[in-house]
């Protein structure tokens, strides 16, 4: 089956190549405006949603904006890009990309950075569940480097802004006991109930074109 893309995804995975190729050095500060605009139409294929009103400016001006002004991470040393992982948590595998792992020149102290294009408020309305993908992240750093991280960090592009969780063992246990239940949840459901809306059904979700449920959706509000 086919899937469908979306601009949202669209427009976070070609900010998300813009900092990556930054990392690798492929691109200079100073280039990754120019790399931004000249190859956005080409990266954001579909169109927001035509509400709220003039969306699809806001989100290419604060794209452009944090580029124009964007000038590294401070005195960090990469340790790695997109890195992808295996893990096991509780005898679960998980596989996942962290966006950047950073050490500090100075302290040596590691941070774990992931890339958000969303708004921040959807960030922060459900800031504690947000978390536990760093604390994901942790579990890798912790592998791959020996130590786990001191920092962990939201990249809220859009804003230029971060949101900063110092690492918490009582809160990376949360996460060890949440993913156990949560999987534990998910193998013994029977009993898979739809949950639809139509702005998820209409410019969101990548089987809109395929989904019954969500046709159904879309044709009763345009009737309406």
């Amino acid at each position: 089956m086919s899937q469908e893309g979306n601009a949202y995804a669209e427009y976070g995975i070609h900010c998300h190549n813009i900092l990556e190729r930054w990392a690798k050095g492929e691109l200079m500060s100073f280039e990754l405006s120019e790399a931004y605009e000249s190859e956005y139409d080409q990266a954001v294929k579909h169109s927001f949603p035509p509400f709220p009103r003039e969306l699809a400016s806001k989100y290419f001006e604060e794209g452009l904006a944090y580029f124009n002004a964007f000038d590294g991470f401070g005195e960090q040393e990469i340790l790695s890009v997109e890195d992808r992982f295996e893990i096991n948590i509780r005898g679960n595998r998980f596989v996942g990309i962290a966006d950047l792992i950073l050490r500090d020149r100075n302290t040596g102290a590691i941070s774990v950075i992931d890339h958000k294009s969303k708004s921040m408020q959807s960030l922060m309305k459900d800031l504690h569940a947000n978390k536990r993908q760093l604390y994901l992240y942790a579990a890798h750093v912790r592998e791959k480097y020996g130590i786990y991280p001191t920092l962990l960090r939201f990249n809220m592009f859009r804003y230029n802004k971060w949101v900063d969780e110092f690492f918490d063992s009582q809160a990376y246990s949360e996460m060890q006991d949440w993913t156990e239940q949560t999987i534990h949840r998910i193998r013994s459901e029977r009993d898979w109930q739809v949950s639809a809306s139509g702005y998820f059904c209409k410019f969101i979700c990548s089987v809109r074109d395929h989904c019954p449920i969500g046709e159904t959706i879309i044709n009763s509000r345009r009737h309406k």
